[in-house]
């Protein structure tokens, strides 16, 4: 794994081993050698962490180490240095501009106006919306951006080792630190960062654990005011707000309640879950067979089959998904990734092609129309080999695999990086390529 080496133990007939990843690429050679000394190899390439972003109206993309940026920036949260906008900022960045980072970043978490980045080495970096501590770079040295504590820089977040993966929330930020540990920082007003208590914090704190404990973990995740882990045994962990049934336990707990250490979701037996993405208030989980389950909230149809065919029927499926519930197509779609945020869901199958669910937008007229799609649908038939994702609250930015950039869905404050002609409040439902500069 990147020119270390670690052996592989056979137990039965299966060989296993535990390999250190880091944030962005990956290489990986397997070689085995038998008892005649006939050796064999093959090498292979895996990315941790975002190549591209979208939160509430920016976005992102990284290209050989360089960040690039467009949309709303009343934060500071595309990282020019100052705020613009559309309507009043001549420079304001309403397709890919280029950013002057203080090192080469390898992977991008933003969301709502906030944005994280880890460098090459592990290194933290954030800017943009600071109301919460979400940025983790302490209390001093803020600017005011409105009403709210904004960072115009694109500053280091002190007191973390080497990040292997960070996750940005709506108000807080998880991230996995390459030795295990998982951090957390900003609003904590439902337990959201895990540290037994309800205090929001500025500056990183490890993740409690109780008796029961993952051995590794492998994924954090952040959503609104839940937070999620995911372990090396494919077991899922949550923990803060529970009043939608975030934490898949069975039941909902309410608005003021605190749940502020992590507690096993219960899954069904021999499930192995590979992947978790979050939405505002819901789940998915991929399993290792690429069946997708869910839970959570469904006002949307975000889990599922509360949409376009099944609402208002008995059949629907509830408002509240209590538990981990599967997705009947899953069963022979066969995801490799899931996405989520705000109240849509997506998959990504073996051949590139995305499958959206919950909360879509179609263009009627000269308006939009929001349909709730019940179970994952072919809405974007002309994209394929697509291979990252970003999903952000109405919009979404994707890389093809040969390095195309498109964005799609709502744009607004130049969310969409089209230019200046698309850059009011449209609805666009054709993948808009990009061009970096």
């Amino acid at each position: 794994m990147n020119g270390k080496s670690h052996a592989a133990t056979l137990t039965g007939t299966a060989y296993t081993v535990t390999v250190p990843l880091k944030a962005g690429p990956n290489t990986i050679t397997l070689t085995a050698t038998d008892n005649q000394g006939e050796t064999a190899a093959a090498q292979a390439e895996i990315a941790l962490g975002r190549s591209v972003a979208a939160a509430g109206s920016h976005s992102g993309a990284l290209k050989g180490g360089a960040l690039y940026s467009w949309g709303r920036n009343n934060f500071g949260q595309t990282g020019l240095g100052k705020t613009t906008t559309l309507a009043a900022s001549a420079d304001h960045p309403v397709s890919p501009t280029a950013i002057t980072a203080p090192a080469p970043f390898v992977a991008l978490a933003f969301n709502q106006n906030q944005s994280l980045a880890i460098a090459e080495g592990g290194a933290l970096y954030s800017w943009g919306d600071d109301t919460n501590g979400q940025l983790g770079r302490g209390t001093q040295g803020r600017a005011n951006c409105g009403a709210s504590n904004c960072r115009l820089d694109i500053g280091k977040v002190a007191g973390l080792p080497a990040a292997a993966q960070v996750s940005a929330g709506y108000s807080h930020t998880l991230v996995l630190a390459e030795d295990g540990g998982v951090w957390a920082f900003g609003l904590n007003s439902s337990g959201q960062l895990g540290d037994g208590g309800s205090a929001a914090r500025a500056t990183p704190e490890l993740v409690v654990w109780g008796d029961a404990r993952p051995s590794r973990v492998v994924q954090v995740l952040a959503s609104s005011a839940s937070s999620y882990a995911l372990d090396d045994k494919g077991q899922v962990w949550g923990w803060g707000r529970n009043q939608y049934a975030n934490l898949g336990q069975g039941s909902v707990s309410s608005a003021a309640a605190v749940q502020a250490s992590p507690l096993l979701v219960p899954l069904p037996a021999g499930v192995v879950v590979t992947e978790i993405a979050a939405g505002r208030d819901h789940v998915l989980a991929l399993t290792s067979e690429g069946k997708v389950y869910a839970w959570g909230l469904n006002a949307t149809s975000q889990v599922g089959f509360k949409g376009v065919k099944f609402k208002g029927k008995p059949e629907a499926w509830p408002g509240n998904v209590l538990s981990p519930r599967l997705l009947p197509s899953t069963e022979t779609l066969r995801a490799v990734n899931v996405y989520a945020n705000g109240n849509t869901s997506y998959l990504r199958l073996a051949d590139g092609s995305l499958r959206a669910w919950g909360m879509y937008g179609d263009m009627a007229g000269t308006g939009a129309v929001y349909a709730d799609l019940d179970e994952p649908s072919d809405k974007l038939p002309n994209l394929k080999n697509m291979a990252d994702l970003a999903v952000g609250a109405l919009h979404q930015v994707g890389r093809r695999q040969d390095g195309g950039l498109f964005a799609w869905g709502w744009s607004f404050e130049g969310s969409l990086g089209g230019g200046a002609t698309t850059a009011n409040t449209w609805m666009y439902n054709t993948p808009l390529p990009l061009t970096l500069p």
